[in-house]
């Protein structure tokens, strides 16, 4: 790879990293957050006292780890109780209802096992109001109150956990901290990655749960330039192939978000670049092995790793068979690197960390018996869901799914939405039927190679019952932009002043531009989003 490498491939990746990082990192996620928590069990209440009998128009407050229903009833005398609001609350979130009423009193009380970590109370002129005392069973509690310069003057996606970060954060948190994790249905290893912020800072906020999985996006879209250069060897398609990593919005939205699936498709990518090294005849046992590796751990995320490994067989296969190579060391080699040291790595990350739901005695056969309970969990899921979609509307982006919403009047919005850039997906697919051409008629390894990529990891979903989302398109993504990337270079060969590229690569910027708000969370009249929607189905 070095000698592919230039002064000038240099200069332009760092540019572009550079560029992508400080774009990702602005407005991720605030950097505090209550962290100390009091357990409220079922049947439990919290009283809270005020200093003075006071008119109180609204209360906040911050969920930790456990969060259920929370009714909110209050009194003038702390006799007669009236029932004023309930909170359907989730985990590490903040929350505002109004309470409009006079009172000194206020019992907190939740439906289930719920974990609190901090409460505010305004008047009217939203100035917090004095509390006296605040008591769990009838013990005083300072708790609820320590850590007042961490409420937010506005609740948003940058203070609040969102979409699947209220399991994800919330077991990567229950990691740092030695608890029972709670998210049970994916491997281990994306929340171990995700909580290792965690543990270093003993922060639990938005900035650190969604850190790694940030990095993770920022070193697919350098990956992305390697895989450019290593098949087409040449510097502007390097760029361009990391290009349209970087300005897919689908991209964007999903790697800023604190859950699981940033790691998993960089260990996805990772995998598929060692392997075509490895066909390439580049250190073969080196890259055999790595590949190998990062199969192993793109399944320790999510089984959706195991689907890649179709891809991944194929390839491999037709290589050895093709280069007349098979013989039972190169067998061998392919069990060890791609079934024992993906079943070590499975198995470790469990030694990593025990304290699992449905774990009883931790042992080897518990980690079996956990498998076919998560096994059996995805292949019993029939609920559906608003925002479910069928895998072949995914290359459209024709159902993308929305993470986040907000309003702070009736005209401003807020939201973020897994939509995919179309001017690279609806390209894609054009350019996934001109490599099927490509290959027929002249048989090349990069067709191939991509091709294989694209089919074999995206086949076993039409075969899942269960509901899916366009975010399981994910992991197919970055091969169906090398296809982009193949049929613009194989372009620039046929025609002299090849200003296509470049008018492409514009198209994909502007569309990134204007998509932006429905991606990021910035607030925008509702009528902007309105604009930008091309299907109904588009939610921002």
């Amino acid at each position: 790879m070095k000698k592919l490498f230039t002064k000038k491939d240099y200069l332009i990746l760092s540019i572009i990293l550079i560029s992508c990082t400080i774009l990702s990192f602005i407005n991720l996620g605030s950097f505090t957050n209550p962290n100390t928590f009091i357990d409220i069990n079922k049947n439990e209440e919290i009283l809270v006292e005020l200093k003075y009998k006071t008119y109180v128009n609204k209360i906040k407050l911050f969920t930790g780890n456990k969060a259920s229903q929370v009714d909110i009833l209050l009194s003038e005398d702390n006799t007669s109780y009236d029932k004023e609001v309930s909170i359907d609350t989730s985990a590490f979130a903040w929350y505002e209802e109004k309470l409009s009423k006079t009172v000194k009193y206020l019992r907190i009380i939740p439906n289930e096992s719920t974990s609190l970590g901090e409460i505010a109370l305004y008047d009217n002129s939203l100035n917090k109001i004095l509390i006296n005392k605040i008591t769990l069973n009838n013990k005083k509690i300072n708790v609820l109150t320590d850590e007042e310069e961490t409420v937010p003057k506005q609740i948003s996606y940058m203070n609040s956990s969102y979409f699947d970060e209220i399991y994800f954060a919330r077991t990567a948190f229950e990691y740092s901290r030695g608890l029972r994790a709670y998210e049970w249905v994916h491997p281990p290893l994306g929340k171990l990655i995700q909580a290792i912020p965690l543990k270093i800072t003993h922060i639990m906020a938005p900035f650190y749960y969604r850190l790694m999985g940030n990095i993770a996006g920022i070193l697919m879209i350098l990956l992305m330039y390697l895989f450019g250069k290593k098949l087409f060897k040449n510097t502007l398609y390097a760029s361009f192939s990391s290009l349209l990593m970087a300005f897919d919005t689908f991209h964007f939205a999903q790697t800023r978000m604190g859950t699981v699936d940033s790691f998993l498709v960089l260990f996805i990518m990772l995998s598929f670049y060692f392997m075509y090294n490895y066909i390439s005849g580049e250190k073969e046992n080196r890259n055999l092995f790595l590949s190998g590796l990062f199969f192993g751990m793109a399944t320790c995320t999510k089984w959706i790793g195991l689907y890649a490994g179709c891809a991944l067989a194929v390839i491999f296969f037709t290589h050895i068979i093709k280069n007349k190579k098979i013989n039972l060391k190169i067998i061998l080699k392919g069990i060890a690197f791609f079934v024992i040291i993906p079943l070590i790595l499975y198995i470790g990350c469990y030694f990593i960390y025990p304290n699992v739901e449905w774990f009883g005695d931790f042992s080897i056969k518990e980690v079996f018996d956990q498998a076919i309970r998560m096994f059996n969990y995805h292949a019993n899921l029939k609920e559906g869901h608003f925002f479910s979609s069928m895998y072949y509307t995914w290359p459209l982006s024709y159902k993308p799914v929305w993470y986040y919403s907000s309003d702070i009047s009736p005209n401003l919005h807020a939201g973020i939405t897994g939509v995919g850039n179309i001017v690279i997906w609806w390209i894609g697919i054009g350019a996934f039927l001109y490599l099927l051409v490509k290959l027929f008629k002249k048989k090349d390894k990069n067709s191939f190679f991509i091709l294989t990529s694209i089919i074999f990891t995206f086949l076993p979903f039409v075969f899942i019952s269960r509901a899916m989302f366009l975010y399981h398109y994910f992991a197919i993504l970055p091969f169906m932009m090398l296809a982009v990337s193949n049929l613009f270079f194989d372009i620039s060969k046929r025609i002299k002043h090849n200003y296509l590229t470049y008018i492409y690569l514009a198209g994909v910027i502007i569309f990134f531009i204007i998509y932006y708000p429905a991606v990021s969370g910035i607030y925008m009249p509702n009528n902007y989003f309105q604009f930008i929607k091309i299907f109904s189905s588009w939610y921002f």
